[in-house]
């Protein structure tokens, strides 16, 4: 009867510790479903290590009446597409600037927040020099989902605060973001647990 118990007790405790999170995003100018479709697959793959189930839905598909276990809302602005002619731009001008934010009232991280897609496609538009637009929508749409996983670390971690390396750092190159390479520290996942 005991190894039952047991195995009933770590039954338990893999239910709670997943979180089922939907991730809505709102495109305000045209984008691109190859994009749409590897923002959900890095996504998935940066937040499963954490315990955190992640299915994107876009608002223009959602349901009359839906039902989330845990919402975040992004605002995806701007043109979410590589098919858009390179602005030239001074250097600094985009590398100062969020690429992403989440937003905050009274202190609190809301779990609401924005995506720059002109400001993410001009920052690869730096390294992935040459080649048609279309060759690079996966890695843009990759690149996306990086922004969005590192504002859903403060929205549902509470964190202000960034750490010193891997995705929940505070500012990442375009070579970051466009390597893959990127992890959530083991501190951030055991908080991103808890919360």
């Amino acid at each position: 009867m005991r190894p039952v118990a047991l195995f009933l007790f770590l039954v338990a405790m893999g239910q709670a510790a997943t979180r089922n999170v939907t991730v809505l995003v709102n495109f305000n100018k045209p984008h691109s479903d190859v994009s749409v479709a590897a923002l959900r697959q890095e996504l998935r793959a940066l937040l499963e290590p954490s315990g955190i189930a992640v299915d994107v839905m876009l608002k223009s598909e959602m349901p009359v009446s839906p039902q989330f276990s845990e919402l975040v809302v992004f605002e995806m602005k701007g043109t979410c597409s590589m098919n858009v002619a390179p602005v030239l731009m001074s250097r600094a001008s985009d590398e100062r600037e969020p690429l992403g934010l989440a937003y905050a009232s009274n202190g609190e991280i809301l779990h609401f927040g924005e995506v720059e897609c002109d400001r993410v496609r001009r920052c690869l538009q730096r390294v992935t020099r040459g080649g048609h637009p279309e060759q690079h929508q996966a890695q843009y749409g990759a690149a996306l989902g990086i922004v969005v996983a590192h504002e859903m670390y403060h929205m549902m971690a509470g964190a202000k605060e960034h750490t010193r390396n891997g995705l929940t750092k505070e500012s990442l190159s375009a070579r970051e973001l466009l390597d893959g390479e990127l992890s959530i520290p083991r501190t951030v996942r055991a908080a991103l647990r808890r919360e």
